[in-house]
């Protein structure tokens, strides 16, 4: 069982019934979450410290989509379709995303990043909306420097995963040039929820 996590006073709306929250929201069928990392410890790393600014500017956790998924080869930070016959609330719907796909634990949700929102086409010719929920949040595993942290991946869901610098995500957002390829598809801001999430930290 994930041990619990706070939440910051202006984020209680979303601390309710996983029912009521949903009825509170009639014109969206569907939920997905998302949840933004950050490690702000200096880095041991030798090579990094040489480097000032990569040494004391705060990383952002991102995850690389498995070849064999959709958007394969994708960057983005964990989350995921929150699950009514499991989560709770929406908050319990990230902290489950978030230990499914990286292996950490929620301890505190500190921002709301951006709402985003999309109508998926089902097979049967149905639309599905959908609205995603993006929170800066914290984890119980991030005492130290970012290396050490102990991120586990779901290999079905993500192949690898590496710490961000803000400008690393601006050079791809920016040129579409540089290591970490982010999903640019119709109706996902995930390249501007991450910029934002930067400067909201």
């Amino acid at each position: 069982m994930a041990p619990p996590y706070t939440v910051a006073p202006h984020l209680e709306y979303f601390n309710i019934p996983l029912a009521e929250f949903s009825a509170s929201r009639p014109e969206f069928e569907s939920f997905a979450v998302g949840g933004y990392i950050f490690s702000e410890q200096p880095s041991t790393n030798a090579n990094v410290k040489a480097n000032a600014n990569a040494n004391t500017s705060p990383r952002i956790l991102l995850i690389q989509r498995a070849m064999t998924d959709t958007m394969s080869g994708c960057w983005e930070g964990p989350g995921g379709a929150v699950e009514p016959d499991i989560d709770q609330t929406l908050l319990d719907g990230v902290a489950r995303e978030v230990l499914e796909e990286t292996g950490l634990n929620v301890s505190r949700f500190v921002d709301l990043v951006g709402v985003d929102s999309w109508q998926h086409l089902r097979r049967n010719g149905d639309t599905l909306r959908i609205a995603k929920y993006s929170f800066i949040i914290d984890v119980y595993e991030a005492k130290g420097p970012y290396e050490e942290i102990p991120v586990r991946l779901e290999p079905t869901e993500h192949q690898a995963f590496d710490w961000a610098l803000e400008e690393e995500v601006r050079e791809v957002m920016q040129s579409n040039t540089g290591k970490f390829q982010l999903p640019f598809a119709e109706n996902w801001n995930h390249g501007p929820n991450l910029q934002q999430a930067g400067s909201t930290k």
